[in-house]
């Protein structure tokens, strides 16, 4: 019996490439080399697609790849070497899975302020997770990029989740239906992942949130209140 919604997830280029090469010398390799990222880049993708075509020939309703392209500041690299480095090769991935007809997902930590509009036109169904410690509010996201994309996240899991208390996690929960499930288009989850050092009891408040006050219709009331909000502010002076 076929599984419902199963997500094929998969690490690419970014990746494998600094596993390869190691981050320093890859970034080097965009200024000093060029050839050799793109031939690595070229390895790694033929690779990748080829994994990526197979999950959906066996039947994964959506493919999901990583990849960090940035850190809680900035991209990684230039905007100009992430055009030429990353952009076409993430391309492909998108493709596989567009000709195969089901959606894209594209995982990336950090602030992508810089090359999202870049990410956004490789036609990528989704964006996970939206970072919000990264200055990246999921309000700002799907106001500028909602018709063409879904969000996916930002409930912080690296304080909110960890060290907030259940009620901190409801907040922060209403905070983000608020900014970003009005219209749809919005998978709510953590801002990165649920991981061993998440609270049990804050996962719990996280999911049962969830399911109280993300019912369709929104309480119009409550989006006008938290769309407002802030709920990370109180986190990055400790995290910056």
């Amino acid at each position: 019996m076929k599984l419902t919604w199963p997500i094929m997830s998969h690490p690419t280029l970014i990746e494998f490439s600094h596993y390869l090469r190691g981050m320093q010398n890859l970034l080097m390799d965009y200024v000093l080399n060029p050839e050799l990222a793109h031939r690595v880049a070229r390895m790694i993708t033929d690779y990748k697609t080829r994994v990526l075509e197979r999950a959906a020939q066996m039947g994964a309703d959506v493919l999901l790849t990583g990849d960090d392209y940035a850190h809680r500041l900035a991209p990684l690299m230039s905007p100009d070497h992430f055009a030429e480095f990353v952009v076409p090769y993430l391309q492909e991935c998108v493709d596989v899975a567009h000709q195969a007809g089901v959606p894209f997902i594209k995982h990336t930590d950090g602030n992508l302020w810089r090359i999202l509009d870049m990410l956004v036109e490789t036609g990528i169904d989704c964006l996970d997770p939206i970072e919000p410690l990264a200055s990246m509010d999921i309000g700002e996201v799907k106001a500028k990029y909602g018709h063409r994309i879904a969000v996916a996240g930002n409930v912080d899991c690296t304080e909110l989740l960890c060290h907030g208390t259940p009620d901190d996690v409801v907040e922060g929960v209403k905070e983000t239906i608020a900014k970003a499930s009005p219209g749809g288009g919005h998978i709510m989850a953590s801002s990165n992942s649920i991981h061993p050092a998440v609270r049990p009891e804050n996962y719990r408040a996280m999911v049962q949130a969830t399911r109280e006050f993300g019912q369709y219709p929104l309480d119009a009331d409550m989006v006008a209140e938290y769309r407002q909000k802030n709920y990370i502010a109180r986190y990055l002076d400790t995290t910056q």
